[in-house]
């Protein structure tokens, strides 16, 4: 079974600077008998309060596998780190392990397994392994901690390997290949004949000792079973046809626990928010929740006004599985706690873009979360999520002041903007009262389920996996490459460089490296070594532009630093830039209501105003003001107005150059 807490592993905890380790020497789904390693006392604690630890990084598991903890360290290689090919071939193994562990054999022998092997090759068109090279997949997994890294090949531990296929022969199989996913759906002995063409065509111009050997049509075959058999599958039979075997091999049991199933999705909502202190008219903000399907309870959500992307479902996902202690210290007139936390099993989702990205099918896979991608024009397949934001509106926002009014804003004189009271503050507020006092709490579905109690009633039946925030953010963080040089890594006009990164080079020398980015944060990147194939952390040179700023706001500086200067753009021209919108925006504030909604709402993204990560909320421009603006030169005002001059700063530049582009320009006046 899947649990944080295995038998043997260690935990150790740290209180006011002292560590003790404790050995695990029994855990369920309540609590925990532990062994002091220095005292040899034994004692029970409960298990939702070592969760509580992990979460806020006072404790952290040490597994007792040494390949667990190889693998799964928190500053470990995550799984989109390895490359495309290996994580086929992962994902290939592990179609088999999930269909082995989901059916729990009596015993793993021929007589149970290969039933299940023959099934999965049935449905899934993937090369078979034997009953023993299964076997040896599922002890690398559970080794691994039930990780997919446990899974992925081992060829660069191996000490004499030799590919059977010449490395200079890869760029025509990926031709033949492409060849055989063509619409006329070509025999596997026609591509292969090109295949064959092509090599011997370019053979003809090199000597006897250079030529390429051809790929048998067997090796051939085994390739295009390996390399994307959806694709393969869909090219053949069609689109409707692929998504019905590979959705077969992928079915999930009845839900019968929380966190077995999940659903996801986004919605505008139906109200329109304010500045908490200028009062400007932000506009409509996004949400984005994950839903327990089993007791409806809420995971978690992320708020702002990012549209639809990997940023808001990751930061979703984020909340879903951290801790939710700040809700005492940010709002404690909330009575209830909110227990929900945990890794869910399965994400259903719909079709779009960000829920079929590669960050968000390699995040998963790393968590072990199946995602269950729903048919086009099938809402009901993920009817929980949809009834939520259905509740949402009606019960949530019925009352608000400056509620959209979608059905009959049309025909009526009715203007949100002007009707709108609520701060993004006490909006923020509401929404947790809302969730964990009201909705939580309140009878749902026709089942009459209350969600709090279903939850707690499955707590001692389910083991709430976790992961620790440091491990978890890495992982949803996106991968680059980049050159490593004499003055660190530069990534978008971006230093980073530290004392450990400088020594890690003189060590290892220059040239390309792997690193880790989150999307709203650039003030530090986590960059791989190589050859622990661990990662660490080094910071932006430049903290003063770099601490906390999102890639949103970056693009934004860097666009303005390319049309106010000709020749090439650096760091300083970017944070002169970023003074340039501070003023934009400052001057925006002074005239709120004289401006269309629209470029509000880009405003409000460039400056971040929502849910943050540490669960506080961000509800005005002005607070953000004195953090960004801190360690940068301000230009110096050009005819200063005798009143408000230290609101609204005058510059050379006012935002309405012609050569500006609409998501640039914040003033609204040349939007269309």
């Amino acid at each position: 079974m899947n649990d944080n807490y295995k038998i043997g592993d260690f935990i150790t905890v740290t209180h006011e600077e002292i560590t003790t380790t404790f050995e695990i020497l029994g855990a369920d789904n309540r609590y925990i008998r532990l062994r002091d390693n220095l005292t040899l006392i034994e004692s029970t604690r409960k298990r939702i309060d070592f969760n509580e630890l992990i979460l806020t990084e006072k404790a952290q598991i040490i597994p007792e596998n040494k390949d667990e903890r190889e693998l799964c360290a928190p500053l470990s290689r995550s799984f989109s780190d390895y490359s495309e090919k290996d994580k086929i071939e992962a994902r290939r193994r592990y179609k088999y392990i999930s269909a082995v562990i989901e059916q729990k054999p009596k015993y793993y022998t021929a007589r149970y397994t290969q039933p299940i092997i023959d099934s999965v090759t049935k449905s899934a068109k993937a090369l078979p392994p034997s009953v023993r090279t299964l076997n040896r997949w599922l002890n690398s997994y559970i080794s691994s901690g039930f990780s997919i890294r446990g899974l992925l090949p081992k060829h660069e531990y191996k000490g004499n390997y030799k590919a059977k296929v010449e490395p200079q022969v890869e760029p025509y199989i990926q031709l033949a290949i492409e060849h055989f996913k063509n619409d006329t759906c070509p025999h596997v002995n026609s591509s292969h004949e090109y295949m064959k063409t092509l090599i011997e065509n370019d053979n003809s111009f090199l000597s006897k000792q250079l030529k390429l050997k051809v790929p048998s049509i067997p090796a051939f075959t085994a390739r295009l079973a390996i390399e994307a058999p959806a694709e393969l599958l869909e090219a053949r039979k069609g689109k409707r046809v692929a998504k019905t075997v590979f959705r077969q091999s992928k079915a999930v049991r009845d839900v019968e626990l929380i966190l077995q199933r999940t659903e996801i999705d986004h919605t505008q909502l139906d109200l329109f928010v304010v500045d908490d202190k200028t009062k400007m008219v932000w506009g409509r903000p996004w949400v984005t929740v994950l839903l327990d399907y089993k007791s409806k309870s809420i995971l978690g959500f992320y708020i702002g006004f990012e549209n639809p992307s990997y940023l808001s479902v990751s930061k979703a996902l984020q909340h879903a599985m951290s801790s939710k202690s700040y809700v005492k210290e940010e709002y404690p007139e909330i009575q209830n706690t909110w227990l929900c936390a945990g890794r869910p099993a399965v994400i259903a989702t719909d079709r779009g873009k960000e829920f079929r990205s590669i960050a968000f099918q390699d995040a998963c896979n790393d968590l072990n979360i199946i995602i269950q991608h729903n048919p086009g024009k099938h809402p009901w397949y993920k009817g929980s999520v949809e009834s939520y934001f259905k509740t949402l509106n009606q019960q949530l926002l019925n009352d608000k002041p400056g509620r959209v009014m979608v059905k009959i804003y049309d025909s009526i004189d009715y203007h949100p903007e002007k009707n709108a009271v609520i701060s993004m503050s006490a909006f923020m507020k509401i929404f947790h009262i809302w969730v964990i006092d009201i909705y939580q709490c309140e009878v749902r579905t026709r089942k009459k389920i209350i969600p709090k109690e279903v939850w707690k009633e499955d707590l001692d039946k389910v083991p709430i996996v976790i992961e620790a925030p440091e491990k978890l953010k890495l992982i949803i963080s996106e991968s680059f490459s980049a050159h490593l040089g004499n003055t660190g890594i530069i990534k978008d006009y971006i230093v980073y460089d530290s004392e450990k990164l400088t020594k890690y080079r003189s060590k290892y020398g220059f040239g390309k490296i792997k690193f880790k980015r989150s999307r709203d944060n650039l003030g530090e990147i986590y960059v791989l070594n190589e050859v622990t194939k661990k990662y660490f952390k080094v910071e932006a040179v430049y903290q003063n532009y770099a601490k906390n700023l999102s890639l949103y706001q970056h693009k934004k500086h860097m666009k303005v630093a390319k049309l106010q200067q000709e020749s090439k753009i650096d760091i300083e021209s970017i944070a002169k830039a970023r003074i340039k919108i501070m003023e934009i925006v400052e001057r925006e504030m002074s005239f709120s209501n004289s401006h269309k909604i629209a470029s509000k709402q880009r405003l409000a993204r460039y400056q971040n105003i929502g849910l943050q990560e540490d669960g506080t909320t961000k509800g005005s421009l002005v607070d953000g003001f004195l953090k960004t603006s801190s360690g940068i030169p301000k230009p110096q005002l050009k005819n200063p107005p005798k009143d408000n001059a230290n609101i609204v700063p005058v510059s050379d530049f006012d935002g309405t150059n012609n050569e500006f582009t609409d998501d640039l320009d914040f003033s609204g006046e040349n939007s269309g």
